[in-house]
């Protein structure tokens, strides 16, 4: 599939390399133009047709094979007894955000996002801590705590960073915000 793709982005790169020169010609040169659109007139409709459809077919193909990668990629993959097991990453991240909430009672509320990277599955932690917690403490064992539970219990051989951000500090008499409330807090800052 990595050859169709390269294919697919030569094809397009000389085609609009070879459109941009067309319209700079056209622009720049009058006589150029007359006989360029001349030479037009002469071509059948049909052609045009046909060559925008056969673009437009192998750019409707790229972009199967762009989505079905996107979602190959958003799973780890590794080798069991009996074959190939694969496990989604919004599986490892509801199961992670569970784990943390219930070994960790520092922990308020959390949001885990996972992506794969060349250098290993990436884990960003966005957390709302209880007040009277000591921070490096906790965001330290929220780290090994996610270390541990990729490696042992989901078997991730390859693991990238992990990062925890302290989204706010709850105070125990916090208790009037609302779940979907914070939820959207923290939307907020994950796309801000």
């Amino acid at each position: 599939m990595r050859i169709f793709n390269r294919l697919v982005a030569w094809i397009y790169s000389i085609a609009s390399l070879y459109v941009s020169v067309l319209f700079l010609l056209i622009w720049l040169d009058k006589e150029f133009s007359r006989q360029f659109f001349q030479k037009i007139e002469a071509i059948h409709p049909y052609k045009f047709a046909i060559a925008g459809g056969g673009l437009l077919f192998l750019g409707a193909l790229w972009l199967v094979s762009a989505i079905e990668h996107h979602y190959r990629t958003r799973s780890v993959s590794f080798s069991g007894p009996g074959g190939l097991v694969r496990v989604h990453l919004s599986a490892i991240e509801d199961f992670l955000v569970n784990e943390i909430h219930q070994r960790i009672k520092a922990v308020k509320r959390i949001r885990v996002s996972t992506i794969t990277a060349p250098k290993g599955l990436q884990v960003y932690n966005q957390v709302i801590i209880w007040a009277g917690y000591d921070i490096p403490t906790t965001t330290g064992k929220i780290q090994d705590l996610v270390k541990r539970l990729l490696q042992d219990t989901i078997g991730v051989e390859r693991l990238g960073e992990i990062k925890v951000l302290v989204y706010r500090i709850a105070t125990t008499g916090e208790g009037t915000t609302s779940k979907e409330d914070e939820e959207s807090e923290l939307e907020d800052t994950e796309n801000g």
